[in-house]
């Protein structure tokens, strides 16, 4: 049994995802945790509801509770493991070490909303148990361009070595590269369009950029960074190689349109309409970026933020957001028809209709130099007002809600917008 432990700000799931699908594909058996429940080779067995009803628990926290699930496959299969930061509390991971371990990124996420996670920092080293809870022998898949990622090398235990790392990145200027590799070590990064896995005597090339669809030709950076690490994972669970077969199934992997991530739909007028999840500052910059290399005119974003944010967090999204977009409207998670209020379990938030959305609402008009913005509480009605405003070669971005697959049947039906 081999354990692949995935964490971060963003990226989890879609690495997941991708490495449960190449495995699969390839004849490994797998049990996948993610964010939507659980998995046996592919297969949905339990929900993100069942979940937290029959454990008061998201599938992601404590994903080692569905180990048990796994049995009739002993030893023979490989988990894969979305954890979430609520992994690093009390319910813990629910299993003792893992094999491989897939850091993605420290962004601003989760930011002050409890008393132990007030800064980044706090961030990186709640999730620190990827480096501290690896196994002798095991190797950490890591974000070496992310200084608060490589800020837990040393969380390692000394009495646990050997540990080894496979950093990944651009320019991994947080990351003593040279001495890795005079030691012997190896990384991933990106060369003339290629993914390549590289030591000090030889590059291996592996697949190309442009030929993984959801990278939109390389033009999106944070899923080159996802292939790195979903590629590092798979070279590392199969001892160092990435097999032919394995580059198809990766080739062939697509995300679940109504999954809320990357999706892109086009009506008859030609407006392009982009779905993601994107839920913090810098995610939804880049976002912006991959509409502005799509669209032929405008970008409009339709966005929201989560309820257990900040006041300062939240008018400071604004703020730093307010023009990467060309126009924008503004909704609410706590809109009065799917959700009346948010009181937090385990943080100090309760919200009213429509008091996220003033918030960010006051950041983004107070800073922004042109253009329009909006706002409109109901996540439909900004959807259906984005639909009548929008023109032809512009490109819509909505930041889908709660409930991802309600978001994009909400773009077909008032968009009149088919998937691309």
């Amino acid at each position: 049994m081999k354990i692949i432990s995935v964490t971060g700000t963003k990226g989890k799931t879609t690495v997941v995802r991708a490495l449960d699908f190449v495995l699969a594909k390839s004849g490994i058996r797998t049990l996948r945790v993610d964010t939507d429940g659980h998995y046996i080779n592919g297969k949905q067995k339990s929900t993100l509801e069942e979940s937290k009803k029959l454990f008061m628990l998201v599938p992601t926290v404590c994903p080692g509770k569905y180990l048990l699930d796994a049995r009739k496959m002993y030893p023979d299969f490989t988990a894969v493991f979305e954890t979430a930061i609520g992994s690093s509390a009390s319910a813990g991971l629910g299993y003792g070490l893992h094999q491989i371990g897939i850091f993605t990124n420290i962004l601003e996420d989760h930011l002050k909303a409890s008393k132990r996670l007030q800064t980044r920092m706090d961030l990186a080293k709640a999730k620190r148990f990827i480096f501290n809870r690896i196994d002798v022998d095991g190797t950490v898949v890591f974000n070496a361009d992310d200084k608060y990622v490589c800020s837990q090398i040393g969380a390692v235990p000394k009495f646990r070595k050997p540990v080894y790392f496979l950093p990944a990145g651009f320019d991994f200027k947080y990351f003593d590269l040279k001495k890795h590799l005079k030691s012997g070590g190896e990384y991933v990064t990106v060369e003339d369009g290629w993914v390549v896995v590289k030591n000090d005597k030889k590059t291996n090339k592996i697949i190309a950029v442009d030929e993984i669809v959801w990278t939109f030709n390389g033009a999106f950076r944070p899923s080159i960074f996802n292939l790195m690490f979903i590629i590092g994972g798979i070279y590392v669970h199969n001892g160092g190689r990435v097999t032919d077969k394995n580059k198809k199934y990766l080739k062939q992997y697509r995300f679940d349109k109504f999954g809320g991530r990357l999706t892109l739909l086009e009506n008859r007028k030609g407006v392009k309409i982009l779905v993601d999840y994107a839920h913090e500052k810098f995610s939804l910059e880049e976002v912006a970026k991959l509409g502005k290399a799509i669209a032929k005119e405008k970008v409009m974003g339709v966005v929201r933020l989560a309820p257990d944010r900040q006041d300062e967090v939240i008018y400071e999204t604004g703020e730093y957001i307010a023009n990467k977009y060309d126009d924008l409207i503004v909704y609410d998670k706590i809109d009065g028809v799917v959700r009346k209020e948010y009181k937090g379990r385990k943080s100090f938030f309760n919200r009213k209709i429509g008091e996220v959305s003033k918030i960010f609402y006051k950041g983004i008009k107070e800073n922004k130099k042109t253009g329009q913005v909006e706002r409109i509480i109901r996540e439909d009605l900004a959807i259906k007002r984005a639909s009548k405003i929008s023109k032809e070669g512009d490109l819509v971005v909505v930041i889908c809600g709660d409930d991802h697959k309600r978001t994009v049947k909400l773009v077909q039906k008032y968009f009149k917008a088919k998937f691309i």
